[in-house]
């Protein structure tokens, strides 16, 4: 590898982490044009925690999870059509995470 692609591959990658540092700068900031909502990597802890890591994470990021904020029947319909889809949630499982969906991203945990 040649000294000038080392020197580009290193620009690039400090020009992302100061992108990534800046967005959790202005997590806080109260300007709303400048606020940024930065979602976790993982699934808060919580009932019902294991069967969402089981059953969504296989195929979805946490991103992709807690930025939906879905009221209880939102979540009912989309378990429903993962089911359909294949995501393996247990019959008996099923109240929990639904409830653990909605109590952990649903309209009340939306970021303001």
């Amino acid at each position: 590898m040649s000294p000038r692609s080392v020197v580009a591959i290193v620009l690039v990658g400090v020009g992302v982490l100061g992108l990534a540092v800046g967005a959790t700068r202005l997590a806080g900031d109260s300007d709303p044009l400048r606020r940024v909502y930065v979602y976790p990597r993982e699934l808060p802890p919580g009932p019902g925690q294991e069967i969402a890591v089981r059953s969504c994470q296989m195929c979805h990021s946490a991103m992709l999870i807690t930025q939906q904020h879905k009221d209880s029947s939102g979540w009912e319909r989309t378990i429903t059509q993962m089911e359909k889809w294949g995501a393996p949630v247990p019959p008996e499982q099923r109240d929990s995470l639904r409830t653990y969906l909605n109590t952990t991203f649903g309209p009340a945990a939306a970021p303001k």
